[in-house]
């Protein structure tokens, strides 16, 4: 299997860090066509990494179908990034919906889009937002019992909170956790996997040469 990526995408790392956490057999390739063009439409019609291409050729979008194949297939042989039990799964499910309909959605977009020079930027408002939407992290992070594995839903929040912690000096949020002990804590217990570790350091250095290569165009 082939899973196309870019380095510094925050959905192509979350499946970067499941492949390298159950230990898969995936090959991390570049996209094989430019993104955006005809051709890339074509054989995936969605447009947009990551991509799963599967040995008959059969290709898997959006990170979390993604993900879901690779615990549920025969390919892991059985994840332990999946919970056995029904609640355990919902709650997985809702650290992935957190991270990308809340979180992402309400806070994260919005600054990236700002970082883009997309229009006016009023920081303080921004700042209010980003703080409900840790709040809701932290409540939820303190609904799970304590002292569970970690799971897919886990690995789906990380670059999220990642990117946050990088953006958020620019709307007056140096630390952007320091006021979450829960998800400041959480942080800290995510970073522990050396997966988890390695993919957001990739992530990071990707994501400043971008910011780097911005700038001197600009």
């Amino acid at each position: 299997m082939k899973l196309y990526s870019l380095p510094h995408s925050p959905y192509a790392a979350r499946v970067r860090m499941q492949v390298r956490l159950d230990n898969l057999a995936v090959e991390v390739l570049p996209p094989p066509l430019p993104l955006r063009s005809e051709a890339f439409l074509e054989r995936f019609p969605l447009g947009k990494v990551p991509v799963l291409e599967l040995a008959d050729g059969s290709a898997i979008a959006e990170s979390w179908a993604i993900m879901e194949y690779l615990a549920e297939s025969q390919v892991s042989g059985g994840s332990s990034l999946v919970p056995d039990g029904a609640l355990e799964r919902a709650q997985m499910r809702m650290l992935a919906r957190y991270a990308d309909l809340h979180l992402a959605a309400n806070a994260l977009f919005p600054m990236f889009r700002a970082a883009m020079g997309g229009g006016d930027v009023d920081a303080g408002a921004m700042a209010d937002t980003l703080r409900g939407e840790l709040g809701k992290g932290e409540r939820l992070l303190a609904s799970f019992e304590s002292g569970r594995p970690l799971n897919l839903g886990d690995v789906a929040l990380v670059p999220t909170i990642f990117y946050l912690q990088e953006l958020a000096p620019s709307i007056g949020m140096e630390n952007p956790l320091s006021g979450f002990p829960g998800l400041k804590a959480w942080w800290q217990w995510v970073n522990s996997f050396d997966a988890i570790r390695d993919t957001v350091e990739e992530v990071r250095v990707a994501y400043r040469a971008v910011v780097e290569n911005l700038a001197a165009k600009a």
